[in-house]
């Protein structure tokens, strides 16, 4: 399980919009909480420390005295936050704290000082999400007004599951989360259209035995699913399921998410096709920069078995190390 939660804070409204989820995630996981911010060089951007030592200084002190004071508010709330100021660029210091003490859960929103924009993701959080390989929590920054900081509550939780083990992973905290909110767990999975697929025509003698096929795979993921959520009801969860055949899994996906007003998407960073040498799969990464709900992905890589992308590597070879 998770060591700590690490959230990082730009001194923005909209980045505080992820500690409503921290302070549950906190709470029901039982762990550890981090308030992180970084101070990057003056270049004419927010939050970043110019050359004069003493102007340093003080940026530095009004950082340390934001963060405290989001910590005692979190305080009277009941909850103990630890703080930390990092210098440097604002991805590459998040990526390294978040990497650097165990297992982490990163807590940010998709957007911050910046501002909301045209854009799904905002380019610290793109960045560091994609570069951390850690698990992560991402919550849609869509409004810029300060609001009090209170603990959020999860109705109903959907968990995309595939049939297969890495696809699992997610349980364990689902069920931890389960129990904190008190709420429904919706188990969905899709079965790909064979048909469309393979491009079988309407009127070819071979569809039949295609969609008898389709019905075998939909019966077996059905089963599957009613096999984990009798185990989930047994440890007293509220938990259903679904199961649809459709052209598109992943249209399908947010399809399901959608009608079924989900609070928060549980799903692991690979299923039974991954391809262990990238961060994400197809259906993660989608719902990262393409998702409207706020999106939980539990990385079942570590960081070591991730190789570097083609720039990662060009960088590398650029910086002489």
């Amino acid at each position: 399980m998770f060591q700590r939660i690490v959230v990082p804070l730009d001194g923005s409204c909209l980045a505080e919009g992820a500690l409503p989820h921290a302070i549950n995630l906190t709470k029901a996981l039982d762990t550890r909480l981090v308030l992180i911010r970084v101070l990057q060089e003056e270049s004419g951007g927010h939050d970043r420390y110019p050359a004069d030592p003493v102007a340093w200084d003080a940026m530095q002190a009004e950082a340390v005295a934001y963060l405290d004071s989001v910590a005692s508010r979190l305080e009277a709330l009941g909850l103990k936050a630890e703080i930390a100021t990092l210098e440097g660029d604002p991805v590459d210091q998040i990526i390294n704290y978040t990497r650097g003490d165990g297992h982490t859960l990163l807590v940010m929103t998709s957007h911050g000082v910046g501002g909301i924009s045209h854009f799904m993701l905002g380019s610290v959080a793109h960045k560091s999400i994609l570069q951390a390989h850690v698990s992560f929590l991402l919550v849609r920054a869509l409004s810029d007004q300060c609001n009090p900081i209170k603990e959020t509550h999860y109705n109903k939780v959907t968990v995309p599951l595939d049939g297969s083990s890495r696809s699992e992973c997610v349980l364990p905290i689902v069920e931890m989360l389960s129990r904190h909110n008190e709420c429904t767990v919706d188990l969905i999975s899709v079965v790909p259209s064979l048909g469309h697929h393979y491009q079988v025509a309407r009127d070819d003698p071979r569809l039949g035995i295609v969609k008898e096929l389709e019905a075998e795979f939909r019966t077996r993921i059905e089963d599957y699913l009613t096999r984990i959520g009798d185990r989930l009801k047994n440890e007293g969860l509220r938990v259903q399921s679904e199961v649809d055949i459709r052209d598109s899994t992943i249209a399908a996906f947010w399809e399901m998410t959608r009608k079924g007003q989900s609070d928060l998407v549980i799903m692991a960073a690979h299923g039974k096709s991954c391809v262990s040498h990238w961060p994400l799969g197809a259906l993660p990464l989608n719902a990262l920069v393409y998702g409207e709900t706020p999106l939980m992905v539990i990385q079942d890589l570590e960081p070591h078995e991730i190789e570097l992308t083609f720039a990662e590597k060009a960088a590398r070879e650029a910086w002489g190390h």
